[in-house]
């Protein structure tokens, strides 16, 4: 099939390194602090939480998280201030907010910051791809399903059979050098309803 004209005229930049991957960089997630319960009550506005988890976070030395802000403290000495915004859903409304992160770049309001170049911004802002952007079609869905059936030995015969079915649907092609592993974990439980143990 032919290349179209405007493809074939457009100048392109050639990038002195490739676009980093999103899931290898490393982030701190919004959902993992809600899981700990690491911010105050709403009820507790004056009042900030230390956190440390070199095994989850090793890139920051703690945070110091309030209702309204999040401070980062990496291990070059540089703190990051990052503004938390609370947002209202229809399960319980005021009651029940929701904490969001915003990007200290651009200020939009994210769930996940990258850490690149010792600090950490969105995912624009971080010029990231997903992995699935640096493959074809075929060969995103085969490895994640290889990478779940290998994270869940104990599964039932006909749903590891259905998975397996449907592996074998696409071409079994090589993925490229630059996705690992780790840049291929499953995304979804694929109607299992098991726990994932690879978040």
């Amino acid at each position: 099939m032919a290349m179209p004209w405007q493809l074939a005229r457009a100048k392109r930049p050639k990038r002195s390194a490739p676009r980093p991957l999103v899931e290898e960089l490393p982030r701190l997630d919004i959902d993992d602090l809600c899981r700990w319960h690491a911010f105050p009550s709403q009820y507790e506005a004056h009042k900030s939480h230390y956190l440390e988890v070199p095994f989850r976070y090793p890139f920051l030395k703690n945070l110091i998280i309030a209702l309204d802000a999040i401070e980062a403290n990496h291990h070059n000495g540089y703190t990051q201030i990052i503004p938390v915004h609370w947002i209202r859903t229809g399960f319980g409304g005021n009651n029940r907010p929701r904490p969001m992160l915003s990007c200290t770049n651009c200020g939009r309001a994210v769930r996940r910051l990258y850490c690149k170049y010792a600090s950490l911004k969105c995912r624009r802002c971080a010029d990231a791809i997903y992995a699935s952007q640096a493959c074809n079609q075929d060969k995103r869905p085969t490895h994640r399903i290889k990478q779940f059936l290998r994270f869940k030995p104990l599964l039932w015969h006909r749903t590891r059979k259905r998975l397996q079915a449907r592996m074998n649907a696409f071409e079994t092609k090589p993925m490229p050098k630059r996705i690992t592993d780790r840049a291929a974990l499953p995304q979804l439980n694929y109607q299992t309803g098991a726990s994932p143990l690879w978040r």
